[in-house]
């Protein structure tokens, strides 16, 4: 099984912290104890063309197993 990577901000501003949606991701993996890593992002890497690429609306998280992209 390949290592399972989760995009998130690098920083969330207070009204959003625990809102934002690579929460439920991470809590979900911890809780089915698969070994993840995350990869922090911020706003200069939401607009690039490889994270548009994974993802076309910038959000996160973007979820990728080696094989999917999610």
């Amino acid at each position: 099984m390949s290592t399972i990577t989760v995009t998130a901000f690098r920083w969330v501003p207070p009204f959003a912290q625990g809102l934002v949606r690579d929460l439920r991701v991470r809590w979900a993996l911890e809780e089915a104890g698969l070994p993840y890593e995350q990869i922090l992002i911020g706003p200069e890497d939401q607009k690039s063309a490889a994270y548009r690429g994974k993802q076309p609306f910038g959000q996160v998280p973007v979820l990728e197993d080696g094989v999917v992209t999610l």
